[in-house]
């Protein structure tokens, strides 16, 4: 039996998740405004916040794929390059094209 209340938690924390991107987006859609302004291109904050939202992204992915198994979904797999989630049967990945090692049944 599916435990719902797992389900439930993990929906819940994956739109905390995307709500804390989508402020990330708008930090550095300000600053990014603002270089243009200034004419201003080397900002080490910029990569702080680049560097936040792609940690975000991450964890986002892997609150899905608990949620995924949770749910009963068909389990899916790491890219060996990138570490992205793809479909299980992939044989390259879509986010970076690495080509995916078949498994032993395959």
């Amino acid at each position: 039996m599916k435990n719902y209340w797992n389900i439930f938690r993990l929906k819940i924390q994956l739109r905390s998740l995307i709500g804390e991107k989508d402020q990330g987006y708008l930090s550095l859609g300000k600053k990014v405004f603002q270089l243009l302004r200034d004419k201003e291109w080397e900002r080490e904050d910029l990569k702080e916040d680049v560097q936040e939202i792609l940690s975000i992204e991450d964890e986002i992915e892997h609150v899905r794929e608990e949620l995924f198994r949770e749910m009963g979904q068909p389990p899916r797999k790491q890219c060996q390059s990138c570490g992205k989630y793809i479909d299980s049967q992939a044989r390259y990945c879509p986010y970076c094209g690495n080509v995916q090692e078949r498994s032993k049944s395959e």
